[in-house]
């Protein structure tokens, strides 16, 4: 034991250790015999002020994120190695400190110390978001956004789609969706009218991005000029300044631990990469598909990744259950068997017509949704084909997708303000209307509980603190919201846990809702980031993804998990519940599927329903009669049954 004092620091190490058991009573080797802890006292705190410790294994690029609660932590479960620990803010608090930084060795089986002693202690000024702003000016909202016609305008037809800083940070080196690059009146004038009048993506037959209605030719000119003059090209970067905290459960934050596992990219890629979501493999191993990098498998127990290169990936994946092949976005999709590091790339001449995220249902089929071309996917196991259908609905452009307990398949429309219904026996489409606001919307990702019961959430800030949680029955349509109370949330997901909490990724927290207490609870994540797709265990834990922290914290990204309860973590594997609609595939019992050739594999053009698709877009005021006539003669049709049969055949 020693004590070391250094820049107001108190610390105090040690390492506990205890004999092994002996004779024929000793216990079986667990888990945790291999892992260590860290715990200590911290002097200094005071009421509102919200310390974390992040301790940082430099040896394995993983660390362990707890809070500070009554003047103390803890860490459990902790893979060997040396350590970086930090104490510092949670983010999103407006009491700080001065961080402080010791380096420490924790073997296996250590109970290690460490206290602390805060010194600089006070309000601090900070932004909303979740993006990392160092060199922008911080000023209140209606100084951002000065009051007026032209504001009001910017709130109903922009903020339900974009973030708070998107407009304000005109700093080109960021990237979305907090920031863009400078614009001129004339450059504000083209992405406003982008927006607002063609076809979405520059699609033949699709609905604008959003509708027309929020931004009537009246007002079009009032938020071209608001925008030209408000954030002109020479205009420095500003932020909006955060004035509230959501309230906090202290008590649910003493129990709860982070783990994130970070991946360092390669500096051959010249587009940084980021994932979206994880899925887990029938071993507790962890998959991440990063953007323009490669395929990434974390083993949570002992911090080992392999990366297959040469394979970028991008929003979606999911990993077969059955052979432990692993399916994700790029071209129409991919797969890759990692066992030979074969790769089937699912190709279709159309460069719209690209997954976004995928989801298998009870029958082995794989279903895609494809955001820009506005379709959806399906790959046959037992014909080894995709097939596409255009999707029959303004605006939905599937964007998260899921299979409820009926094998039906949901989607998000993104810029409706609903969701869609797939019933893959009558080939039926059916909306649900989710959002009551009167102006533009976007909803990323949705799930579904034990009950049936459809969850989603908004993201954007048109809310600004005013975010909802909504819930659709399928059956009667009804919709059930509730306020989350996290300001300038930008949620992306909903989605259920075994225990039928729903867990929503917002910027800079997880936030679950009890549905039996009708309570929400709010856990800030170890960085500040907007976050991405929660994935829930068999065992409670929660996982989710960073976007642009990890970017702008310098080391790439990172998949990251929430233990809600430390003292309750049977294995740091990850493992699907097998209730889980997000895990339908282990209803399955049907042959396997054909091996991963290793081959480019054609996806023939044409939509199962393109006929129609085009009478519902004529009907719908999409198209008018000669755009009608003109779609019928251009159009492609899928292949009869004997061409595809030779296709197949031949493939």
């Amino acid at each position: 034991m020693r004590n070391c004092v250094a820049a107001g620091l108190c610390l105090l190490l040690f390492a506990g250790c205890s004999g092994e058991p002996s004779g024929p009573e000793a216990p079986a080797a667990s888990e945790d015999d291999g892992l260590g802890q860290l715990s200590g006292k911290v002097a200094g705190t005071v009421e509102g002020l919200l310390p974390v410790v992040y301790a940082y294994n430099t040896d394995k690029d993983l660390a362990y994120t707890v809070f500070v609660v009554d003047g103390e932590y803890r860490a459990v479960k902790m893979i060997p190695g040396r350590y970086d620990v930090t104490i510092r803010r949670a983010v999103d608090q407006l009491e700080g400190f001065d961080s402080q930084t010791v380096s420490i060795d924790i073997g296996p089986g250590d109970a290690a110390g460490l206290d602390f002693s805060l010194t600089g202690v006070g309000p601090v000024v900070d932004y909303v978001g979740g993006m990392d702003y160092p060199n922008a000016e911080i000023l209140p909202y209606d100084e951002v956004y000065p009051p007026g016609p032209g504001r009001d305008i910017l709130e109903r037809a922009c903020h339900g789609c974009h973030t708070i800083q998107l407009f304000s940070y005109n700093d080109a080196s960021r990237a979305y969706p907090g920031a863009r690059v400078p614009k001129t009146r004339e450059a504000w004038a083209v992405t406003v009218d982008r927006m607002f009048q063609g076809p979405a993506f520059g699609r033949p037959g699709k609905a604008s991005y959003f509708d027309p209605k929020y931004l009537p030719p009246k007002d079009r000119d009032i938020l071209v000029d608001y925008l030209a003059e408000t954030f002109p090209p020479d205009r420095p970067p500003v932020v909006v300044q955060l004035t509230r905290e959501p309230e906090l459960d202290y008590e649910a934050l003493k129990k709860a631990m982070f783990v994130e596992y970070v991946y360092h990219e390669s500096d051959e890629y010249e587009v940084w990469p980021w994932p979206h979501q994880v899925d887990f493999d029938l071993d507790g191993n962890v998959w991440l598909a990063y953007r323009a990098c490669c395929i990434v498998r974390f083993d949570p127990r002992t911090g080992e990744q392999t990366a297959f290169e040469g394979n970028s990936g991008g929003h979606g994946i999911v990993v077969d259950q059955t052979d432990g092949t692993v399916w994700f976005s790029g071209d129409m999709v991919n797969r890759l068997d990692p066992e030979t590091g074969k790769l089937d790339r699912w190709v279709i001449d159309n460069p719209l017509l690209r997954s976004n995220t995928q989801i298998f249902d009870s029958r082995g089929d794989l279903w895609l949704s494809l955001l820009p071309g506005g379709a959806l996917g399906k790959w046959d196991r037992a014909t080894d084909s995709i097939v596409y259908w255009e999707v029959p609905v303004i605006r939905s452009r599937p964007y998260g997708i899921i299979v409820d307990h009926k094998d039906h398949v949901w989607f998000s429309d993104y810029h409706n303000g609903g969701l869609s219904r797939f019933d893959p026996e009558t080939e039926e489409f059916r909306h649900y209307p989710v959002v009551e606001d009167d102006a533009t919307s976007s909803i990323r990702r949705l799930g579904v509980d034990s009950k049936g019961m459809i969850w989603t959430s908004t993201w954007g800030n048109r809310a600004f603190d005013n975010a909802i949680l909504y819930r659709l029955n399928p059956e009667t349509g009804e919709v059930f919201r509730r306020k989350m109370g996290v300001p300038y949330a930008a949620s992306y997901n909903a989605e259920a846990d075994v225990n039928d909490n729903i867990w929503v990724a917002n910027d800079n927290y997880l936030t679950m809702y009890d549905q039996e207490a009708d309570t929400f609870t709010h856990f800030p994540i170890p960085t500040r980031s907007d976050s991405l797709k929660t994935t829930t265990t068999r065992d409670g834990g929660v996982w989710f993804i960073y976007r642009n922290g990890g970017r702008f914290a310098g080391y790439g990204g990172a998949a990251a998990v929430l233990y809600p309860d430390k003292d309750n973590i049977p294995t740091l594997g990850a493992y699907h519940s097998e209730n889980s609609a997000g895990y339908q595939l282990s209803g399955y019992d049907g042959p396997p599927a054909p091996p991963v050739l290793g081959e480019e594999r054609p996806v023939p053009l044409g939509a199962q329903n393109t006929d129609e698709y085009i009478d519902f877009a004529l009907a719908s005021g999409i198209v008018d009669e000669a755009e009608a006539e003109e779609l019928r003669a251009t159009q492609p049709r899928p292949p009869d049954a004997d061409v595809q049969e030779r296709i197949e055949r031949a493939d």
